[in-house]
């Protein structure tokens, strides 16, 4: 990874010394959309006083009035490069609402510039590149000089970006797709068929119930929207309380809260059942139909290797081993035992709380019966 690579650092640097050694600068700030789930573009604004303001903004339905109303959301739109605005013109100033603030802190002219990442048609239609801006307050606003200056440096500054963007970019969508410990795995060098780790863990798996009836009922978007809201409350709820969640399964999901000693094992596993208990209440409060769906956690604790698993050509970084089995069948016997949540004796003996104990339980593919509990 880049890890020595701070675009703010760069970005910061380079608005001081054009500042310093080309022209006085008040404003400069840069914009670059993001491949994120859930964050649409970060901005870093860099001021005179050397202050660096670095924001990113989530991906909406609606687009903010503040963005909409902009200098730079307008090149986008109408596909322009560069933009140049002599912010002495009353006329001009009144184009966009920022460009009142741009003049009550001195600024005379404003230049922007849409840098695209590679195929400038491909990049624009993608919003892959980064837009900058700069404001001065010298008086005749930027010479011709200046402004080519600029512009190499702006080239020089999109190189740096771009890499930051890529690698940024890969780490962002490993997290999502893996998780955070799994994506640092595969980024660290381990991304072979085989590589990982026996680790020890609370594994905790989790199902939806009657999902094929609803599925048979609704429309598939509907159907969709309801699944997504149901992992919205049950897996947020496991990363809230530290968990890795590993592997989202048709209607369900697997996830883990590693340990490394005994101590650690009553930690996890206390996490662990209050992400159960928290996923419920949250779904319970959910305000649509989600509130009512029914489900089962299996929990249980002991040995899994982490690490990379599948074909030649189609890998999957998750956990196998007995005790993952262990969970998948403690979360089968919610259905039959009419319980939302089962836990193990390894995990049920690290908890002093009052347990429900079930009769031992006979399971396909074990030998010997489960011992299967659940909080009184």
């Amino acid at each position: 990874m880049f890890e020595d690579i701070s675009l703010t650092d760069v970005f910061t640097e380079l608005s001081q010394k054009i500042d310093q050694t080309l022209f006085p600068l008040v404003r400069s700030h840069v914009t670059m959309r993001q491949m994120h789930p859930f964050i649409d573009h970060t901005d870093h604004t860099w001021n005179r006083t050397g202050e660096l303001l670095t924001n990113s903004r989530p991906r909406t339905q609606v687009a903010e009035p503040n963005w909409t109303q902009s200098p730079l959301f307008y090149m986008i739109e109408n596909v322009i490069d560069e933009y140049r605005c002599d912010l002495t013109s009353d006329e001009v100033v009144r184009r966009f609402p920022i460009f009142t603030e741009f003049k009550a802190i001195g600024g005379t002219d404003y230049l922007a510039i849409l840098t695209p990442f590679g195929n400038q048609e491909t990049a624009i239609k993608q919003q892959d590149g980064i837009i900058s801006s700069w404001l001065t307050d010298q008086n005749g606003g930027f010479t011709d000089r200046e402004i080519r200056a600029l512009k190499r440096l702006v080239k020089l500054f999109h190189a740096t970006a771009r890499i930051f963007k890529r690698e940024q970019t890969l780490q962002d969508v490993l997290s999502a797709y893996l998780g955070p410990v799994a994506a640092r795995q595969v980024m660290e060098g381990k991304n072979q068929r085989g590589d990982g780790d026996v680790i020890q863990a609370v594994i905790w798996i989790c199902d939806l119930r009657g999902s094929s009836a609803l599925a048979d009922q609704m429309e598939m978007a509907e159907y969709l929207t309801l699944v997504n809201q149901f992992f919205e409350s049950m897996a947020e709820a496991v990363m809230a309380e530290g968990g890795e969640v590993l592997k989202f399964m048709g209607d369900g999901f697997l996830a883990i809260f590693p340990t490394s000693d005994r101590a650690g094992i009553a930690d996890a596993a206390q996490r662990a059942l209050k992400a159960a208990r928290d996923g419920a209440a949250s779904l319970a409060r959910h305000p649509s139909e989600a509130s009512k769906l029914q489900f089962g956690v299996g929990i249980h604790h002991g040995d899994v290797m982490f690490g990379n698993i599948g074909a030649t050509e189609r890998l999957d970084f998750s956990v196998i081993g007995p005790a993952v089995n262990m969970a998948s069948r403690l979360q089968d016997l919610t259905k039959t035992l009419d319980a939302s949540l089962l836990v193990s004796s390894a995990i049920a003996d690290h908890l002093p709380i009052d347990w429900r104990r079930f009769p031992q339980q006979s399971v396909p593919g074990l030998k010997d019966p489960i011992d299967a509990f659940t909080p009184a």
